[in-house]
């Protein structure tokens, strides 16, 4: 079973689905994708499967790239799915566990997160969700890589 996460759409420019017309220039770190021309503008496409060590995805029929915007740069964030944009009231946000935050570990996604949402359903319908910090991801990215800085 794949983990669920959520993200606030504050943090979203749009979605869109993924497409292969992303271009891959040489001497890109793995888990880049590459560059999408997306409307006269470029994005680098980050492979979160690929950035946290996870095996590819056998089928990208329902992959989206989560186009985020920072000042003048866009990244698109390459996602499984898009299962369901909601309403979701402050009361259900908590801070995640330290045991659910394995900051230390620079290959998990658990290092990008810091609350969870609690969803109410019945039964199996019940869900926790960890929160997933586009801008913490991208905050360590343009450490560990200058030229995403720049």
């Amino acid at each position: 079973m794949e983990n669920t996460y959520a993200v606030e759409i504050k943090q979203v420019r749009e979605i869109i689905d993924f497409s292969d017309d992303i271009t891959r220039p040489p001497g890109m770190p793995d888990f880049m994708r590459g560059m999408l021309n997306l409307r006269q503008q470029m994005i680098s496409v980050i492979d979160l499967r690929s950035l946290y060590r996870m095996p590819a995805l056998e089928h990208r029929g329902q992959a989206k790239i989560l186009v985020i915007e920072r000042g003048e740069e866009l990244y698109g964030l390459m996602v499984d799915a898009v299962e369901n944009i909601m309403t979701v009231n402050d009361s259900r946000r908590f801070t995640a566990p330290k045991m659910m935050r394995n900051t230390s570990a620079q290959g998990d996604p658990r290092s990008e997160m810091e609350e969870v949402i609690d969803i109410e359903g019945d039964g199996d319908n019940h869900q926790t969700l960890s929160v997933f910090e586009c801008d913490r991801l991208l905050q360590r990215l343009a450490r560990e890589i200058p030229a995403l800085a720049a």
